[in-house]
């Protein structure tokens, strides 16, 4: 009986130091994800709440982010300074919304300019993104409403399990390439020399098409924003759409354009800056996504953007903003590497791109399977949407550094799929979109000295949870 009672006692002492435990080393932990590319968010909110007004406030994802060069804007605009508080889409749109609208203020001029694509024109909100973006600034906590707080309190324990394995380790998330907190200059856009061309295969992301379909504006989003333009009338302040930077070779039904704006325009209740026509650009201009102009295109996107706020303003000044010249598109890449499961394989090219797009009889009935570097003699750079439909029995792929693109799902249909193997050490290296694990209960193994750059990586992140070491060692 003592023993019983010894083990119930014990128990609830253990259920009640948990929670205490979690709470420690979620919010009395140093942050830890400070220098990653959400570490920006806060100091987006401080260069908000600081900056002297009339403001010109850019509200957004990371399309804005890269897309605004906010000195050129400040220079075309006198009188106005610029915000860029454009993030990352996978936050939600809402919650930029939820973030800026206490700061507003008379005089402001408010741009929504979300990305062109249902996630960001929606209700979309991602609490295990926004744990780390809260990170070192719980405060940001109270500008949130109830349904957001509610989802990241189930999402806290695995936040703060996260957060409490990289103190232990010493070593705080650190993310490669652009995606870095120090890409972010002092007005908030991305300035780096890494975006110096386009680096996707055949110059768009083919997983993420731009469409303009009538049911795209989603009814919450539609609501938040007109309690936001409310908001922002109240304060003094003015709120218009303007249309995100778009590759061209991704748009598809050009030819509702119209219709989808006129129906978004009477949808928010906003008025719409600009001709989006003038904000669909080459793909020469674009770096890693179809949003995410790169040095160059961010120089013509903000033209556009400069032309439609002096229209709306009235204002018939020319604008002083020289075009660049447009950078060449990368090449491929050298296909080295393993090539002894090429025979299992089925590649087409698309779009100037060699694409896995099935397997062979051979292929189907294996249980491993290496996604060739060549295939009769041509570097294998992406994989099409049910290139391994059918592979039942399929537990492994490998997936070697000179594929680029995998597509939303390439592995539908693959119920046994346990691992899928990355070999590569540079996550921004290859694109995916949202969809890449759908049908399958898979873990995605990296190299684990990658670990941390691939679980705090923009398209990578949002797979945080399934990402593995590849060594096969526990990861504490």
């Amino acid at each position: 009986m003592k023993r019983k009672i010894w083990i119930i006692c014990t128990t609830a002492a253990l259920l009640l130091a948990l929670p205490l435990a979690l709470l420690a080393w979620g919010f009395a932990l140093p942050a830890q994800y400070g220098e990653t590319f959400l570490g920006e968010l806060k100091h987006k909110v401080r260069l908000l709440e600081e900056t002297p007004g009339p403001r010109i406030v850019l509200v957004g994802g990371s399309g804005v982010a890269f897309g605004a060069d906010s000195e050129l804007m400040e220079r075309e605009l006198p009188g106005y300074t610029v915000v860029n508080f454009g993030m990352y889409a996978a936050l939600g749109t809402t919650v930029m919304l939820d973030l800026s609208q206490p700061l507003l203020r008379e005089g402001d001029i408010v741009l929504l300019i979300p990305e062109q694509q249902e996630q960001a024109l929606s209700g979309w909100f991602d609490p295990a993104v926004m744990w780390q973006g809260l990170d070192g600034a719980f405060q940001l906590l109270s500008a949130l409403p109830g349904d957001k707080l509610e989802r990241l309190a189930g999402a806290f324990p695995a936040f703060a399990g996260r957060k409490f394995g990289c103190y232990m380790q010493g070593e705080p998330p650190r993310s490669q390439g652009v995606y870095r907190r120090d890409s972010f200059n002092g007005h908030g856009d991305v300035s780096s020399a890494l975006c110096a061309q386009n680096e996707m295969p055949g110059g768009f992301d083919a997983s993420t098409p731009i469409r303009f379909g009538p049911d795209l504006v989603r009814l919450e989003f539609a609501g938040r924003v007109r309690e936001y333009a409310q908001a922002a009338r109240a304060a003094g302040a003015v709120l218009w759409y303007a249309p995100c930077p778009m590759n061209a070779a991704a748009v598809e039904g050009a030819e509702d354009m119209d219709g989808f704006y006129a129906a978004l325009q009477e949808a928010l209740g906003l008025p719409l800056a600009g001709d989006p026509r003038d904000f669909i650009l080459e793909p020469g201009w674009f770096y890693d996504t179809n949003f995410h102009p790169n040095t160059a295109g961010k120089t013509v996107y903000t033209r556009a953007l400069v032309r439609a706020v002096k229209a709306m303003l009235g204002d018939s000044s020319p604008t002083d903003i020289p075009l660049p010249e447009m950078p060449p598109l990368a090449g491929e890449e050298a296909g080295e590497g393993d090539n002894s499961d090429s025979g299992c394989f089925v590649c087409q090219e698309r779009d100037g791109v060699l694409t896995v797009t099935g397997l062979t009889g051979v292929g189907l009935g294996r249980t491993a399977l290496t996604v060739p570097a060549l295939w009769e003699g041509r570097p294998v750079a992406a994989i099409a949407p049910g290139a391994f439909a059918g592979a039942e029995g399929l537990r492994e792929v490998t997936i070697q550094p000179g594929v680029r693109t995998i597509a939303d799902g390439a592995f539908a249909g693959c119920a046994a799929l346990e691992r899928v193997v990355l070999q590569s050490d540079r996550p921004s290296a290859c694109r995916v979109g949202r969809g890449l694990l759908e049908g399958t209960g898979a873990v995605i193994c990296v190299p684990r000295e990658a670990l941390s750059a691939y679980r705090t990586d923009y398209f990578w992140s949002v797979y945080g949870g399934s990402i593995q070491p590849l060594d096969g060692q526990a990861d504490r």
